[in-house]
């Protein structure tokens, strides 16, 4: 016997077809509306950090470095955390301030803060008077880096050239990068970022990062 349905009924199983139908469009069209948001900068999801992200990072391994201290290796990224400063011959009123905020944070992580070194990154060779008397006198646990320029007239230079770019393109002025163990330019520090939000970033980094 052929079961007969009521018109109330056939409607109602007519709007689940069609809620069952869009569900899958609904979501496809929620996910690229999210997308698109973490793409532009919105949203961010999946990350504590309040540092800008360098995409992608930038292979600093290539590079050529003379620098004022012997190393065990002979890169100089190599099993530590880099709180590097971009400069030259002279350091301004900014860089003054960084270098006493970042030797601030390394003193402040404690035990973890042999896991990190502070570089001061520069393509002069010499620097001037007043800023080599500062760094000896107030930051002598700081590593001096210049990158020999001859050396670098190669494709490894391009990783030099283009984080400089990503650098100069921030809105702000750019306190310092960090570099990974693995010799990776992966985030970047504004002015407007203070040291507590820096000292919070690296104990994250830190913990969930391996030990080296």
């Amino acid at each position: 016997m052929t079961a007969s349905f009521t018109p109330k009924q056939v409607r109602s199983s007519r709007m689940k077809l069609v809620v069952l139908w869009a569900i899958p469009f609904g979501l496809m069209a929620i996910a690229a509306v999210v997308y698109n948001l973490v793409e532009s900068g919105v949203i961010n999801v999946g990350s504590k950090n309040e540092g800008v992200l360098i995409q992608p990072p930038i292979q600093l391994n290539g590079l050529a470095l003379t620098t004022n201290v012997e190393l065990a290796r002979d890169n100089i990224w190599a099993g530590k955390w880099s709180i590097v400063i971009r400069g030259g011959a002279n350091c301004d009123d900014d860089c003054l301030d960084t270098l006493l905020i970042t030797r601030q944070i390394h003193k402040r992580l404690n035990k973890e803060g042999n896991r990190v070194q502070r570089v001061y990154l520069s393509t002069v060779p010499a620097l001037s008077d007043e800023l080599a008397s500062h760094l000896a006198a107030e930051n002598h646990y700081m590593k001096l880096a210049v990158v020999d320029e001859i050396a670098n007239e190669s494709a490894n230079q391009l990783a030099l050239i283009e984080l400089d770019d990503v650098l100069a393109s921030a809105n702000q002025t750019v306190r310092f990068f960090l570099v990974d163990p693995d010799g990776w330019a992966m985030m970047y520090y504004l002015n407007e970022h203070d040291g507590v939000v820096i000292l919070k970033d690296l104990k994250y980094l830190l913990k969930y990062s391996k030990e080296r």
